[in-house]
């Protein structure tokens, strides 16, 4: 384990001291004086025009999509776009979540690309990047044979899970798996696979093929949540619930599953998606890893904004599983294909391996911008009969850090990042004092 993986904050403020060797090029947007740690490290209030001021919805009406846990808001991203890219550069997010720095750059004229190896987030990355009008997507959506008499669709009901029946009404539940056949032949949904490893990307997709995918996207946004245009029995909007609880949750409250109109409600979510207009800049969606880029990649990337799976925080694949199921995946295979652990080593090999393969495909001299955050690490030791419970801090930006200058990069500031209670993961469930409480951004360069 690193010598400063766990340095307790007080021994972190007696080592600091007035930092001298910050790059020309973070320091203009710099209003006060940094401290050097063992790598200059400064507070994201003290950037100028810092994305801290923007309003907590700033940004393009696309980027509300999906909610989706563990996301960075659009304004982090923009702001490292803005003044470390140039219009029709390429910008990557090897992790890209929902796609909101794919979307971002797009937005600034970029070339944005996402690449990550859960299948609901490379079909909201594709929906944002690709290039479709609300009403002409309407025309084509309309066009779609869909049933809503469960009779008719007996034959695909009968092989819906019992837990996902769990969250949706019968008349609902035959729109979906019907329209998931309809899309399904202009765009494979249902045929993705990691057996068509290292990646999978729909280069130069048809008319009819955006639209399945755009669709898609929206459809996955409105799958499961609590609004009028949620498909599912009331429940979280950011991640798929057990379907247990919320069996035992609607019995014990009464909880109905709404019968609604899936291509209306679509229509409508579609609507509201494209107040700001239609993303006019096509970008790119890839389904592979991060740790293994398409080779076509190499030396061809201006700028990387990215936020890698926290250590020990996150269970995505658990967290998509209704999602994952709609698109035909099982969760447990996606869960074999990304980094959840809670063992140093293996957290900080992976990231080793993402980082280098970051370091190829960057241009000489480009920026990579790496957000983590601090995570609690609780163990149990044993002294005799004793058992003793252990929370460790575990500050994730230091093996980014540390790994990232393994892999050839220069670590040039870590800046750190308050996040707000409501902001944390899971913060409907958490208490003010649980949760990620520290975002800190790795200031990288090749």
């Amino acid at each position: 384990m690193p010598a400063l993986l766990n340095r307790k904050p007080e021994q972190r403020s007696q080592k600091a001291k007035k930092s001298s060797r910050v790059n020309a090029a973070l320091a203009k947007y710099l209003s006060t004086d940094i401290w050097q740690e063992s790598w200059p490290t400064t507070s994201s209030y003290t950037l100028i025009d810092t994305w801290k001021n923007e309003k907590r919805n700033w940004g393009h009406s696309l980027h509300s999509m999906a909610s989706r846990s563990g996301s960075f808001p659009p304004a982090l991203a923009d702001y490292f776009i803005q003044r470390f890219s140039k219009p029709g550069d390429t910008v990557l997010d090897p992790f890209s979540g929902k796609g909101t720095t794919a979307l971002q750059a797009c937005l600034g004229g970029r070339i944005g690309i996402g690449v990550d190896v859960a299948p609901e987030a490379y079909a909201l990355t594709a929906a944002k990047t690709i290039c479709v009008e609300h009403n002409l997507a309407v025309k084509y959506l309309r066009q779609l044979k869909i049933n809503s008499d469960p009779r008719k669709c007996a034959a695909l009901l009968k092989e819906v899970p019992d837990n996902v029946k769990v969250f949706y009404h019968d008349s609902v539940l035959a729109q979906l798996v019907s329209l998931r056949e309809e899309l399904a032949k202009d765009f494979s949904i249902g045929y993705l696979s990691y057996d068509e490893a290292p990646y999978f990307e729909l280069r130069k997709p048809g008319t009819r093929a955006q639209y399945a995918q755009y669709w898609l996207g929206v459809l996955i946004g409105i799958l499961h949540g609590s609004s009028e245009l949620s498909l599912s029995v009331a429940c979280s909007h950011s991640f798929s619930m057990a379907p247990g609880y919320v069996r035992k949750y609607s019995a014990e409250h009464g909880l109905e599953k709404p019968d609604r109109d899936v291509i209306e409600c679509l229509i409508k979510r579609s609507e509201k998606l494209q107040t700001d207009g239609a993303n006019t800049r096509p970008g790119r969606a890839i389904l592979g890893s991060a740790m293994k880029l398409p080779a076509a990649l190499t030396e061809t990337v201006d700028l990387m904004v990215t936020s890698p799976p926290y250590f020990t925080a996150q269970t995505y694949a658990w967290d998509n599983w209704l999602r994952e199921w709609f698109m035909g995946f099982d969760f447990k295979d996606v869960r074999k294909q990304t980094l959840h652990t809670a063992v140093v080593d293996k957290y900080s090999e992976g990231m080793y391996q993402h980082l280098a393969e970051a370091y190829r495909v960057l241009k000489p001299g480009a920026w990579a911008f790496v957000v983590v955050g601090d995570v609690i690490k609780k163990s149990i030791t044993k002294l005799g009969k004793e058992k003793t419970k252990v929370e460790e801090l575990i500050i994730t930006a230091n093996i980014i850090a540390t790994e990232a200058e393994r892999a050839g990069f220069k670590v040039e500031m870590i800046i750190n990042d308050d996040i707000p209670p409501t902001s944390r993961y899971n913060s409907s469930f958490l208490k003010q004092d649980q949760g990620l409480k520290l975002d800190r951004i790795v200031c990288l360069r090749k």
